[in-house]
Order: C-alpha cells, then sequence, then structure tokens
C-alpha cells in the first residue's frame, strides 16, 4: 500500500490519435430494464459530446490491434447529469488501446433522483464484459473500471456494492472521484441528482462508497489533485483510508495542482507521473 505525495512541477504533454469504436453493445436490448429513470429514447441530447438524459445504456467496445491483456469499463463523468464522453471515455480508449487495453466506454444513464439506476447499469456491462472476455482472448480475471469524478463515484460503488463475483471487477481506478454524500465534503450537485434535494442520514451512508468498502472490494488506485475546487480532495483520503482500513491493496497519487476534469485529454503538471503510476498498478493486476 503505497501513497504517493507528488511536490514535482514537470510539464507533459501527450498526443491524441482519433479511435473510433469497433462497435455498441446495448445493455438491455430487449428494453427489459430492471428500473426506470423516467426518460425515454427521444429525451435523449447530445451537446459537444456530453450525454443528457440518457434512456438506453450502451457501451462502445474500442478493441487494440492485437490482442488485449485487459478490459478496462471506463466511466465518464458529469454530476450525474451528463457523461463528459470526450475527455473520460474516447480519450481513454485512445490511451489504453495501443497499450494492448480493450476499454468499454459506459453511457450509462443519469440517475433523475433514482440512485440504483447507474449501478445497475454498471453491473450489468460488467456481466457483459466477462461474458464477453474469452470472445476477445482476455482473461476473465482482467476486467477492470475506471471512473472520473461522479463516474468516480460510480466506479467506487461498484467497486463496493457489486452484486456477485461475476460482476465485480477486478481492480478499480478513481480519478478525482466524488466518494462520499457526507454534506461537508461530497460533490453537492451529484448528491442531489442521485439522492435528491434532502436525503436521510440513512441514504447518505448507503451511497457513500468509504462507507461501503469491505474485505471482498478489489485493489485500487486513486489520483486527485489537491488545488480541485470542484471535488474535494478528502473525498480520496477517505476512500483510502476505508480501502487500508480492510487490508485492500490502495495506490493513491496526490497532484498538488491540475484542478478537476482534466480526464485523459487535457495537458496537466505531473500527468507523466500519474500515468507511470497507473499503469504499474495496473501491471501488478494482470500479471
Amino acid at each position: 500500500m503505497k501513497v504517493f505525495l507528488i511536490i514535482l512541477n514537470l510539464v507533459f504533454s501527450v498526443a491524441l490519435f482519433a479511435v473510433n469504436p469497433n462497435y455498441t453493445i446495448f445493455l438491455y436490448p430487449d428494453g427489459n430494464k430492471p428500473n426506470d429513470n423516467g426518460y425515454v429514447a427521444a429525451d435523449e441530447e447530445e451537446k459537444n459530446k456530453r450525454l443528457y438524459k440518457t434512456s438506453e445504456p450502451r457501451m462502445d467496445i474500442y478493441l487494440p490491434k492485437e490482442k488485449a491483456n485487459a478490459i478496462i469499463l471506463a466511466c465518464p463523468g458529469g454530476g450525474y447529469v451528463f457523461t463528459s464522453i470526450p475527455n473520460e471515455g474516447e480519450a481513454v480508449a485512445n490511451y489504453f488501446t495501443p497499450r494492448n487495453i480493450a476499454v468499454a466506454v459506459l453511457k450509462y444513464r443519469m440517475p433523475n433522483q433514482k440512485q440504483d439506476i447507474p449501478l445497475s447499469d454498471a453491473v450489468k456491462a460488467m456481466e457483459i464484459l466477462r461474458d464477453s472476455a474469452q470472445i476477445w482472448g482476455v482473461p476473465t480475471n482482467h476486467i477492470g473500471v475506471i471512473g472520473f469524478s461522479a463516474g468516480g463515484h460510480l466506479a467506487a460503488t461498484l467497486v463496493t456494492k457489486f452484486s456477485s463475483k461475476k460482476s465485480r471487477p477486478d481492480f478499480g481506478i478513481l480519478v478525482y472521484p466524488v466518494i462520499s454524500m457526507d454534506p461537508t465534503i461530497t460533490h453537492k450537485g451529484s448528491c442531489k441528482q442521485l439522492l435528491g434535494e434532502n436525503p436521510s442520514e440513512k441514504q447518505r451512508i448507503q451511497w457513500s462508497a468509504e462507507k461501503c468498502v469491505n474485505a471482498d472490494t478489489p485493489p485500487c488506485f486513486i489520483v486527485h489533485c489537491q488545488d480541485d475546487k470542484t471535488v474535494m480532495v478528502e473525498n480520496s483520503i477517505r476512500m483510502y483510508q476505508a480501502l487500508t482500513s480492510y487490508g485492500i491493496k490502495a495506490e493513491m497519487l496526490l497532484l498538488p495542482t491540475g484542478a478537476h476534469g482534466w480526464g485523459f485529454s487535457k495537458q496537466i503538471a505531473q500527468k507523466e507521473i500519474f500515468e507511470a503510476a497507473m499503469n504499474q498498478f495496473i501491471l501488478q493486476q494482470i500479471q
């Protein structure tokens, strides 16, 4: 278990190239969803590749040219209002597929104050990926999840509240994640969209990922910038503390600057260090 507190001031630039998905998998092709967020297909809007009011959850599948060594389910953020596809979805595929890791970008449904909806989509997505792994030649125990901001909350919820061995990620990567529904540190917009205006204390505990960590939670890598004014860094610290209290393998990287929302497409100082630490973590999980 490691905590990295980076105080160096390196500047790293990364060149991205366009990657198109190989295909799209709808999570409920028969239309039989386990729950309803109140939206219909006609309500979905796309603005600058941000998806709003999604009612038909799906995954865009990006496969590497060579045999994939692992699959990562990517959960973009957006405050549980939209999914930020370019920097926290497509850019994730741009980064990992040249490294022989397949990526499934999850276009999950917004909760619209029905808190179980995003998690049910993430669980279903993991089950589909587990069933598809052998088809793609990927070991079935090399399937992880990465989440950003509110998508980080979804990923953290998945690694702590998965419904079965089939839906349990083998590792988690949490990038500037919303973790807690504690009103003193939560991202208020995400909390409102997930739990409503006046959630009960029971609801706050139930949907605070740090409160749901258990002995079966998989290893996690967490990264957060200390100058993040959108999601307080205390979210990541609490998650790390909860993981280590259960003896779960956990690494946390705290960067001094970078703020919020950079995803895999924006340049920030120390990004090279973040990528090296994350890549090493992934390698350890799939060896």
